[in-house]
């Protein structure tokens, strides 16, 4: 593998807090300044890297200058929650770190100078709020060592893809910042850099301002062994090919509150505080930067009104509510004509920005800016040599072989199934879809012939890049029945019985059902998009029928209220695991007759047995 050379680089700040200085402080401290150093992405070759055919390139950059080369590419991500790729269950699909380093090979293959920055929630939100994503289908939570490997995981992905810079989220708050930063900057002083600049501590045994005291942030996160900067920063100043950018890293107002009621050991100073000596000591450097980006982890309103007091940042990269991200910057123009640009990229990595800086004639830079979603075209090819320069592949299985290591999947957090909580005199359990058959004897035929009989096993056969899905909590949860709940899955030697999708993973545990067949409470509890016990989904032909039809058309089919809501209820139930994301191209209508079944087999009211 060739050794690229480094074109990226980013300069940092020595000793203490910037809160700590006056203005003074910051010119001498600006003119010390540490160098750090991040590399390009590494290729097999000199030659470009080989993406999957139709890889859509050609119409990515249509509007940026014909025929010339930026002279800095930033690439802006966020967000990520703790999604390092793609399941691999169904295609196509979006996202993964292996994507997105093989779109950064593909830019370096052009000859651009490229360097990258993150807006932080690199971690799976552990208590999501509207609008952020939650664990998975049962809200599982992993062990937080596993929220720990895939942070290291992710950085360390990300400096290989030549990050400078990384913000911090709610989901790091989640994990304890002081944990999460250890765990890679206290190891080695190196980049990606963390920032957050108006993050402090509070003195031990103290209350919040004005009555407590707080910790510089120098101080609460000192360097590791070695080091010579604070493990949570302010701002860093990269030099992309000849171009300087200068990065600050902010927590707003609305993260701010939540973060310290998750970890009271912090308190966070004012933009104010942060933003005027960052402006000042980027103005006093002997080379001011080209141009001033902000990772502002806040609300898009919130970096509105912020830049109404500081214009100087020409692109503020801030939060995202929705997963899908707008396709251009939303811009402020301000009074001296110069504009800001507020950038979201969605979730969970499925886009990354770009923003080009081409410089003018008479100084300064235009900036031009594309959208690319993390496609299948930019999957590594089926090739050895391909997968082996492609870094964040091995990082991928180190993470794996970590999962499987550190017996993760047995750490999970487990909790009780919504039938258990209602029914807690009973002490439901899951028994195994074989105990079914008895009564079911058609629908269990039936499902021994679908894809769900067998959903664990094609973890194992198909789920590659990384390998060992079938020890990784976050994937047995749709494919075993009750994993995360109580009772339920563990692993295949304890538990085989509730290997694969079976029948208790729709309807819940079943010892009840088994022990009392007819009671009408439990019944209920197996079916709880029933209102009523004659509510049944739609005919096979109707669903069929259905299935053919555009989207005008569905949208004039009638229903009557109770098969809206049982088709409602069945679908946000199959939609846990049968998501956008995991399964684009799920559909209730088309999907139902391929597993269709209920009924009594012993009473005729089942599907008819097949003949061997």
């Amino acid at each position: 593998m060739t050794q690229q050379k480094t074109q990226a680089r980013t300069v940092g700040r020595r000793g203490t807090g910037w809160t700590v200085f006056g203005l003074i402080g910051l010119v001498v401290l600006f003119a010390g300044l540490a160098t750090g150093f991040c590399r390009r992405v590494p290729v097999a070759s000199d030659d470009p890297p080989v993406l999957a055919p139709n890889s859509g390139d050609t119409a990515l950059f249509a509007t940026w200058p014909k025929g010339v080369k930026p002279d800095a590419v930033l690439v802006l991500s966020g967000q990520s929650f703790g999604y390092l790729q793609p399941c691999g269950c169904s295609r196509p699909q979006k996202g993964g770190l292996e994507r997105r380093a093989n779109f950064i090979a593909s830019l370096w293959a052009k000859d651009w100078r490229v360097a990258g920055v993150d807006l932080g929630d690199l971690l799976p939100d552990r208590h999501p709020t509207a609008g952020s994503p939650g664990i998975g289908p049962s809200g599982i939570l992993p062990p937080l060592e596993q929220d720990l490997a895939k942070y290291v995981t992710m950085m360390n992905a990300l400096r290989e893809m030549g990050y400078v810079a990384v913000g911090v989220g709610k989901t790091e708050f989640e994990a304890r910042l002081t944990n999460v930063v250890a765990q890679y900057s206290l190891q080695k002083e190196q980049p990606p850099f963390v920032l957050a600049g108006n993050v402090v501590g509070l003195a031990d045994g103290q209350t919040v301002p004005p009555k407590g005291q707080t910790v510089p942030q120098a101080s609460f996160f000192p360097p590791g062994q070695g080091g010579t900067r604070p493990t949570v920063g302010i701002a860093e100043v990269a030099e992309i090919g000849q171009v300087q950018v200068g990065i600050v890293g902010l927590v707003g107002p609305s993260l701010a509150r939540t973060a310290t009621k998750i970890d009271p050991t912090l308190w966070f100073e004012s933009s104010k505080e942060v933003l005027g000596p960052a402006v000042q000591g980027f103005a006093a450097r002997k080379r001011a930067p080209d141009m001033n980006l902000l990772l502002y982890q806040g609300t898009i309103d919130e970096a509105k009104k912020l830049v109404e007091v500081w214009p100087q940042f020409s692109v503020i990269l801030c939060q995202a509510s929705d997963p899908e991200p707008p396709s251009f910057p939303q811009e402020v123009v301000h009074k001296n004509g110069q504009k800001t640009w507020f950038i979201q990229v969605g979730h969970k990595g499925q886009y990354v920005g770009v923003v080009g800086l081409f410089k003018k004639e008479g100084g300064g830079y235009d900036l031009k800016y594309q959208l690319v979603p993390m496609g299948e075209e930019y999957l590594t090819p089926n090739d050895p040599k391909a997968e082996k320069a492609n870094r964040a592949l091995t990082l991928l299985e180190e993470y794996a072989h970590l999962v499987k290591d550190g017996n993760f999947q047995a750490k999970v957090t487990k909790t009780l199934h919504p039938a258990q909580i209602q029914a807690p005199n009973l002490n439901l359990s899951y028994v195994g879809s074989d105990r079914c058959q008895g009564c079911h004897a058609a629908d269990y035929v039936k499902w021994t012939t679908t894809p769900h009989s067998h959903a664990l096993e094609t973890l194992v056969t198909r789920a590659k890049r990384p390998g060992l899905r079938n020890l990784d909590g976050e994937c047995l949860v749709c494919h075993t029945i009750g994993y995360g709940f109580k009772t339920g899955y563990e692993n295949e030697k304890k538990t085989p019985k509730l290997a694969n999708v079976g029948c208790e993973s729709c309807h819940g545990p079943g010892s009840g059902h088994v022990s009392a067949p007819n009671n009408v409470e439990l019944l209920k509890l197996l079916s709880p998009w029933k209102k009523d016990k004659t509510d049944k989904l739609l005919s096979v032909e109707t669903m069929d029928k259905v299935a053919k039809m555009g989207p005008i058309e569905r949208n004039q089919v009638v229903h009557t209220l109770n098969e809206r809501q049982v088709l409602n209820g069945v679908n946000r139930t199959c939609s846990k695991c049968h998501d956008q994301e995991n399964d684009p191209h799920f559909e209730l209508e088309k999907y139902w007759p391929k597993i269709v079944h209920g009924g009594l087999a012993a009473a005729g009211g089942g599907l008819p047995i097949p003949k061997k």
